[in-house]
């Protein structure tokens, strides 16, 4: 199109429709670039709406990771702590158990060293009988009554040691005083 003065393209009746369709597409234009991309408002809300869900979505992928990892590490704390429990109930059996067998021999050897026979033999050794009845009741002090349930209290190691000690020194006496 070659330069014409404005009143010649006046004029022109077909520039005229040319220039408001040019003028109408560049302000559809500039709507359509201010309102977003022509997208309506409930489609940004959604739009929107979908980006929070997206970040919610994730945030809950790694707190159910991280609940996975967390149970990872329970099941084998637990698992341990069976272990531990079946170790505790273990030893406990045998304390009970060695606690018994003391018990019986303390009882035993107390009742021996209560008979008239061994006691004549004790004199006749010349073994300090005082001493020995009171490292005899200090035993007894010790142990468990055998009428008192074997389930109220159970006895440490070093008590079960300390009174199995005694208990071998009654019986060496016993065998001292019977192959004199």
């Amino acid at each position: 199109m070659s330069r014409k003065a404005f009143p010649e393209i006046s004029k022109d009746a077909d520039v005229w429709e040319r220039l408001s369709w040019i003028e109408l597409i560049i302000i559809e234009f500039h709507y359509f670039i201010f309102r977003g991309g022509g997208a309506s408002q409930d489609q940004r809300v959604k739009k929107r709406k979908n980006r929070e869900y997206e970040k919610c979505a994730k945030k809950m992928k790694m707190i159910g990771e991280e609940n996975e990892k967390i149970e990872k590490e329970n099941d084998f704390m637990l698992q341990m702590l069976q272990k531990i429990q079946a170790v505790i109930k273990q030893l406990k059996a045998d304390y009970d158990s060695q606690n018994k067998i003391i018990t019986e021999h303390e009882s035993r050897v107390g009742a021996l060293l209560q008979a008239p026979l061994v006691q004549n033999l004790l004199i006749i050794s010349g073994i300090d009988i005082e001493a020995r009845s009171d490292q005899l009741e200090l035993a007894q002090g010790v142990m468990f009554s055998p009428n008192v349930n074997l389930d109220a209290r159970v006895p440490s190691e070093d008590e079960l040691k300390h009174r199995l000690e005694i208990l071998s020194k009654e019986i060496e006496v016993l065998c001292k005083v019977m192959t004199a």
